[in-house]
Parts: structure tokens; sequence; C-alpha cells
């Protein structure tokens, strides 16, 4: 069977281009722009990339049109499709239809921490011998792949809230019908397709209506929304854990400020200990919900916490990119107020009072509809100082007006010329946007 993937390039339609390789399709796809390092990825798989969505693609030989969220409709290639009325599906019900069937799914969802969650539980379940599946939408540095088809019965999904398709305004996770599911925290993101919270959770009641009896949930005890949602209606198994506090259950006790090192308990029982490289509340939150999960899945303790004590993290979560003359330089995919906060805590209690220069894109459709910008100020408390870029000008200058160490930027250039300014000793330069930031990070360390 032959498929062509429209949107091939993307982290999500490429992991899947790589699965279906992997499971024994001949596949091809196109999109836009066709760049490293994911063009790199498949050409090793074979995976033929045309330029665009010309109608020039279709061809008779293919079977399947695999349809990523990127197309919409006046898109050439799908207008053509549709006008021939040719096979088509979207990436997700591909997944489920194709790749899926018969693993035991565990859908790692939230708004933030899928992919962080998401590569820990898989590195714990190989290094404990499983030869499991799994499809990330980032790079792992303990992994070989952001996706891999494996032939044990469990896979690890990250479970996006986004929309399916043009066709198909459903969450993804909403095809993926998880054996184990992790809601790991929520709040209001995606502002260019939910136009509020109330959204957002009927999404992911839409899904936890259609979870049978013998799945498991896992999700922690300390998150309001997710009490809320649950007060809709669950209809299988639960198991809570306390990402916070010390009281019953699961929970952590955690022996240093920046959370690098803790315990993990059961009441008064101790599982397990980990200690890492990673830093900050948000990583030890996703700590101990992997340690959960991986011991319903019938892991041991040790094992458990040996693994998560020697995981490296994945790409562009608080990646040092490089040091110069004592500065150090950082790169984080945050965009969110909760990440940027907990990822500025964590640096704060690891640096101590040395300087913090954090520089904030705010590129998301959310962050640039203006919803977070009250939130953004106590956000950042922690740098000593904040940058702020935008394409939105006024949105960013009425920010700043909120405090005395916040300034604007035009565009990378303008930061540049300013950074002659900020070259002192044991300074930490952290670059947070979910998009490249013109690799900002690396042209500040050629120029430091």
């Amino acid at each position: 069977m032959k498929i062509y993937v429209l949107g091939v390039c993307g982290t999500f339609m490429g992991g899947l281009a790589q699965l279906a390789v992997q499971k024994g399709f001949e596949v091809a796809g196109c999109d836009e722009n066709a760049y490293p390092p994911m063009s790199n990825v498949l050409a090793e798989q074979g995976i033929t990339v045309d330029q665009g969505f010309s109608a020039k693609n279709i061809s008779n030989d293919i079977d399947l049109y695999v349809i990523g969220n990127v197309v919409s409709r006046g898109n050439p290639m799908m207008e053509e499709i549709l006008k021939r009325r040719l096979k088509f599906i979207s990436g997700p019900q591909f997944l489920t239809d194709l790749i899926l069937e018969d693993r035991h799914v565990i859908a790692i969802s939230g708004t933030h921490g899928k992919t962080s969650t998401s590569s820990m539980l898989a590195k714990v379940l190989i290094d404990a011998g499983l030869d499991i599946g799994y499809m990330i939408a980032g790079r792992a540095l303990d992994l070989d792949s952001t996706a891999f088809l494996g032939t044990h019965k469990y896979f690890v999904i990250e479970a996006d809230e986004y929309d399916t398709a043009f066709f198909d305004k459903r969450s993804k996770f909403i095809h993926y019908s998880p054996s184990t599911l992790l809601i790991n925290n929520l709040e209001f993101d995606h502002a260019d397709i939910f136009d509020n919270l109330s959204e957002i959770k009927k999404q992911f009641h839409h899904l936890l209506r259609i979870l049978p009896k013998d799945a498991k949930l896992f999700y922690p005890t300390d998150d309001l929304n997710i009490k809320k949602l649950l007060e809709m209606g669950v209809y299988c198994k639960e198991e809570s854990f306390d990402a916070v506090g010390q009281g019953e259950g699961w929970h952590v006790r955690i022996k240093n400020p920046e959370c690098s090192t803790f315990d993990i308990y059961f009441d008064d029982k101790l599982k397990g200990s980990v200690n890492w490289n990673l830093i900050g509340e948000h990583n030890k939150k996703n700590a101990i919900a992997t340690f959960v999960i991986a011991k319903s899945l019938g892991l041991k303790k040790k094992q458990i916490s040996e693994s998560l004590s020697t995981f490296k993290g994945t790409e562009r979560r608080m990646e040092m990119i490089g040091k110069k003359n004592s500065i150090s330089v950082y790169d984080d995919f945050a965009h969110h107020p909760t990440a940027i906060k907990y990822t500025l805590d964590g640096l704060r209690k690891k640096v101590g009072n040395q300087k913090i220069v954090c520089l904030l894109e705010m590129r998301s459709n959310t962050m640039s509809s203006g919803y977070h910008d009250k939130a953004i100020p106590k956000s950042l408390e922690d740098a000593d100082s904040v940058f702020l870029f935008s394409k939105n000008q006024d949105q960013i200058r009425n920010i700043a007006q909120k405090s005395n160490k916040f300034s604007t930027c035009s565009g990378t250039r303008e930061f540049l010329n300013l950074l002659p300014k900020l070259n002192e000793p044991n300074t930490h330069i952290i670059c947070l946007s979910n998009g490249s930031f013109d690799q900002i990070h690396h042209a500040i360390l050629e120029r430091l």
C-alpha cells in the first residue's frame, strides 16, 4: 500500500511517516518548506518529499492520502483530491486504524510537559528491556528518534489537544483509544482554535467518555481545572498523585530547592528516589507522573528510579546551548505563563543571585492574542531583566510598562546591538520561544 502525506515535514506528520515506513507502507509526501532536521530524517527513511502542494503531486499509484492539519480548503492538492473523490484520511485517524491497532496506547496529555513526560516514560520502559513504540513531538536526548514502531504492546504517544484536520475539528487525542491516559495539567492555550478553557475541557471530556472501563486515568490532585473536568464524568479506573504537597497516597518530598533531588512516597513508604541533572518544579511533577504510570505497568521501583536519574532531558527544554566568558546561554520552548514561571523559577534556584537575562518571543497564537498579557509580568519575576519580542509592538510596549526591568525589541538584531552592555561574568541568558527565534541563542554566543 502506498500512502502520500500532506504536510509531511511537521513534527507529528513526519513521525507518522516514519512509523508507516517501519510498518511496511510505501511512503511519500509533500510540504511547503522541507528543511533539516526533518527533511534529513525523512530522507534517511527513503521518503521522497515534494516541495509545495501542487496537484501535480497526485499520481495513480497512491492508495491513500494522509492529511495534516496544516492543510485547509483552497490548498490546490487538497482541492484536486476532493474533486477526483480520492481516498483520504486524517493523520490521527490513520495512526489509530493502521498503526496503533492491537497496541496498549499510553497517551500523555495536558497543557504542559507532554514532550518531557512522554520522553521520560519511553526511556524508563526501554531501559526495562521493553521494545516499545513511541511517537513524541520533540527530540529526547535519550532516544534514537522521535518515532519508533517497536514490537511490544506498549506504545507511548504525546496526546495533543490541537484539532485533527480541516474536516475533523475534534482534538487529535480523541482518535488514539488509550488504555492508559495521563492528564498532567489543564490550562487555556491554542487561542487560534479555542475561545475559552471550557471548550478545551469539552474535548478532554469527550476523550474520557470513550475510554473503556478497564482503561486507567492518571492525574494530579492539585489541579483544580482537572478536578472540575472529572466532575463531568469518569467511566474508567483512576489513580491520582500529589505533585505539590506531602499528603496521603503518591507524593514527592524534595531534597533541594531546585528540585534536582527528591524522593517519591506512597503514604509514608519510600518508593523511589531521583537524583538528576534537570531542575525545576515542572520536571519534578513530570517525574512523579512517570513513576506512578511505570509502576502501574509492572516495572520495579528501583528500575524506575535508576532510569529517571539518568534522564538527559529533551531538546529546547532548558537546553544549554553554550557557555562563553562565564556567560551561559539557554534555549527553552516555554511559551505559556505557567511554563515560563516554572522554567525561570528552576533556573533562579539553581544559580542563586547570579544575573538572569530573559528573552521572550511572544509568538504563539495564544500569546499574540493578548489572552495572557496580565499573567506575563508575574511569570517573569525571577529574571533580573527581560527583553520582549513580538510582531505586535503595541502589545509588548503595554506589558513593558508593568516593570522597569522590562524592555522591548523590534527584532533580534536590536538585541544583539545591546549585548555588549550585558556582557558580565556569571550571567545566564535564556531565550524563550515556540519558534526558531532567528537562532538568536547561537548569534549571542558568536557575539560574546
